[in-house]
């Protein structure tokens, strides 16, 4: 599981930093830089790369990854990064990490990340700190999350002032991870972040006010949101929109929450883009579109949200809002299911065992009902009891057929409760369950 609440910032942008002799061509290539002059920082910058200058080494990187005098180049701005962060050059160190965190000019590399961004860290480069803590959180460093070393990697830039390893770093005392929870900490640090105008750690910090009286339904909360959501921050945009429409905190207003909804969506927040997609396919504070509502699914399905690949799914599988495709319909419960998405699995299921957009194949129909059946989905539990009964991808066994009936049944799922009845109703369930306990 991704380290949910980091903000991550590090966007692969080449910052040009500089501390040398104001006479040198070394600076002089600098102050045509900052004029905006890249053909003369190239032509004063390249000589002196070439002859081992690792700040001139580290500019070329600059500029081949900027595009600036020259044609963008991402691999030749890693090949000159590399070049400066052999001998120690901090900053073209973090670049280079970046570039392999990140796959750009170099294959994706987590493990040459973490060599290079660990080698500016230990120099005390804050942002490179900032980095590994979160290759840390994210389990980039190991077969899985390690909270430890990310708190101290994080702290480790807080200190220096980084504002997204202070925002971090209270989150981290927030949740108790890596650390006890420690809510004067996650104060601390997140008040040290709002006061540089962290949008998040302003949120968070209202989530934990010290006279514990701030939950989201308060009216110092709803105050807090509502001053957050018209600064533009995008996760209160979409909380003061819920509250609106679920009349928590506010009198309900489905207009006003469907508002709220579409300001955070257009940001990009992709639980927004669902959200407001259904809306406009049921009409609740806005007009029915299923049009409309298809393009904010895939706004969301595309960067991996696996509700609106689902939804997107079915839009396709019914030809809601688009031109029925069960090819189409099959690709996004694809990618729903592999995320874990339980009514994708079924769909998987069904359009396997109903040769929806696929070949009629038993054997994957049963291996997804059973993925979803496993997980308590009460209509892929019916389905691979049926398959059982049947004999179809799985050997026929009544045994088995009446496990996953109680099993459906157990939830309330009717149809499954008609096929008990007509093997003697839910005494069947109970001997069953005896025979297991004992």
């Amino acid at each position: 599981m991704k380290f949910q609440w980091v903000f991550f910032c590090l966007a692969l942008s080449w910052v040009l930093v500089v501390f040398a002799d104001p006479v040198s061509p070394l600076q002089q290539g600098v102050s045509a830089y900052e004029a905006e002059d890249y053909d003369k920082a190239l032509s004063l910058w390249r000589p002196l790369a070439e002859q081992g200058v690792s700040d001139a080494q580290y500019y070329m990187g600059v500029l081949y990854g900027n595009g600036q005098g020259v044609v963008k180049d991402p691999e030749i701005a890693t090949n000159w990064y590399r070049r400066a962060a052999e001998v120690g050059h901090v900053r073209a160190q973090y670049n280079l990490g970046l570039a392999y965190l990140q796959g750009t000019g170099v294959g994706q590399d987590y493990v040459q990340a973490a060599k290079w961004l660990q080698k500016s860290a230990a120099q005390g480069y804050a942002d490179a700190q900032y980095a590994v803590g979160l290759m840390y959180a994210n389990g980039q460093l190991g077969s899985t999350e390690d909270y430890g070393a990310a708190l101290i990697w994080f702290k480790r830039a807080a200190e220096q002032g980084h504002v997204p390893a202070q925002y971090s770093l209270g989150v981290m005392y927030a949740q108790g991870l890596g650390t006890s929870k420690d809510d004067s900490q996650a104060i601390n640090w997140l008040r040290k972040a709002s006061q540089a105008g962290h949008l998040d750690a302003i949120y968070a910090l209202a989530r934990l006010n010290p006279a514990r009286d701030v939950d989201k339904g308060s009216p110092h909360a709803i105050d807090v949101i509502r001053k957050a959501a018209e600064l533009g921050y995008a996760q209160a945009e979409y909380d003061l929109g819920v509250m609106y429409l679920k009349g928590q905190g506010v009198d309900r207003n489905p207009a006003e929450g469907a508002k709220w909804l579409r300001k955070s969506a257009e940001q990009g927040l992709p639980r927004a883009q669902f959200d407001f997609g259904y809306l406009l396919e049921t009409g609740q504070g806005v007009i029915a579109d299923p049009a409309a509502a298809v393009g904010w699914y895939r706004k969301a399905a595309e960067v991996g949200f696996p509700q609106a690949q689902y939804a997107l799914g079915i839009a396709y599988g019914e030809g809601k809002g688009v031109e029925n495709n069960d090819e189409e319909a099959l690709r996004w419960y694809s990618k729903a299911a592999s995320q874990g998405w339980l009514d994708a699995q079924y769909a998987m299921g069904f359009a396997y065992a109903n040769a929806r957009g696929v070949a009629r194949d038993d054997n994957k129909a049963a291996e997804w009902f059973r993925r979803a059946a496993e997980r308590n989905h009460a209509a892929a539990q019916l389905a691979l009891a049926n398959m059982y009964i049947n004999g179809e991808g799985v050997g026929r066994s009544d045994t088995q057929a009446v496990k996953w009936y109680c099993r459906a049944a157990q939830q309330g799922f009717a149809e499954a409760q008609k096929m008990l009845d007509h093997r003697g109703g839910s005494k069947i369930c109970e001997t069953r369950q005896s025979r297991v306990d004992n």
